[in-house]
């Protein structure tokens, strides 16, 4: 681990490692013995299993997770094996019981407030907990390496499309993410079958491919889905997409869709991108309510404009929807947040 920078103090706990519920329980037990004992102002947590005084929960919320695990099953047999997995779980009853005690209020042992990474995020923990809004705080992920300018993206748009054998005049679709079945890979390629045009799909990310493959050869789309794999180079990759489609089930934020639009790209995604209503506010793509409506996806892809006037307005729109989200607008925002969350402490005795 790389020295912290100045003013950071690191203190490593002892513990099994968060991979277990085992894992989290000792966690939890041994980071709320060292705030007892060393009494931080604020205790400011990304895990569940030590709520502290902002609860700010990276990952997501778990009852949706389970709940989208079970809907990202194509199957009735497959989406009960998987709620039965769930229920089963020691891992996963952990954490689902953290979150309803992290949730509970101050009172409680849970956290003062929650710091949410988006519209989808705070209207979960209102659906499945019915927290009160005035403990919700939304404070979206900052866009931590900004797009290169637009003349070095031609570039990287040419060299990529050469490397990966793609024409100047094809339309490309890009799908970014390590989890395919949680992200929608089936539904993307899918929906690349019904668009009129014939778009090819380049596929980033790490992930088992031969189902996906065998899914683009039966439906006769072998030559139009390009597998990358992980790939250090994703300005290039973006540079080279004419939109991103992400028909995910689940994203606590969708960080790959604010890239993406940073690099003019526009959003074809779902309901349950974190950031959804970013793209809606901004005109920047489309939302459509299910992962699974390929017909809707696909209509949206046609739909996006050929010329390059067109192209370029839209693409001006997609950047404004990052505009706010820097690292310095973040960091503001989140000591507004420490001051007031230590006023309301004081308050409280």
């Amino acid at each position: 681990m790389p020295d912290p920078p100045s003013g950071v103090h690191v203190h490593r706990l002892r513990g099994l490692k968060l991979r277990t519920g085992l894992g989290f329980r000792m966690f939890g037990r041994h980071a709320v013995a060292w705030c007892a004992k060393n009494t931080p102002d604020i205790i400011h947590s990304m895990t569940v299993a030590c709520p502290g005084d902002l609860y700010h929960p990276h990952a997501g919320v778990y009852a949706s997770i389970h709940e989208q695990a079970v809907a990202s099953r194509e199957t009735a047999r497959q989406a009960i094996l998987k709620r039965w997995m769930l229920q089963f779980s020691d891992k996963q009853q952990t954490l689902l019981k953290f979150e309803r005690q992290a949730l509970a209020g101050p009172q409680h042992g849970g956290a003062r407030q929650i710091l949410c990474l988006g519209a989808t995020m705070m209207a979960d923990f209102q659906r499945h907990y019915h927290v009160h809004h005035d403990r919700l705080i939304r404070l979206d992920n900052p866009l931590m390496t900004p797009a290169p300018p637009s003349s070095m993206l031609m570039e990287y748009r040419d060299w990529f499309r050469s490397h990966y054998h793609l024409a100047p005049q094809d339309r490309v679709a890009l799908f970014a993410g390590h989890d395919f079945r949680r992200k929608g890979l089936i539904w993307a390629i899918r929906t690349l079958a019904l668009t009129q045009a014939p778009w090819k799909l380049l596929v980033v990310g790490l992930g088992k491919t031969r189902e996906y493959v065998q899914l683009a050869q039966s439906l006769g789309l072998a030559d139009r889905v390009i597998f990358v794999g992980p790939t250090r180079e994703m300005s290039r990759a973006y540079a080279s997409a004419d939109a991103l489609l992400f028909p995910t089930f689940y994203e606590s934020f969708g960080l790959v869709a604010l890239e993406a639009m940073a690099h003019g790209l526009p959003v074809v995604s779902t309901r349950f991108l974190g950031c959804f209503d970013l793209v809606e506010r901004h005109h920047a793509g489309t939302i459509v309510n299910s992962p699974t409506d390929v017909q809707a996806m696909a209509h949206a892809l046609d739909a996006l404009p050929h010329s390059q006037a067109d192209r370029t307005k839209l693409a001006s729109l997609a950047r404004k929807a990052g505009q706010g989200l820097d690292p310095e607008s973040y960091l503001k925002k989140l000591e507004s947040i420490y001051q007031n969350c230590l006023a309301l402490k004081r308050s409280c005795g």
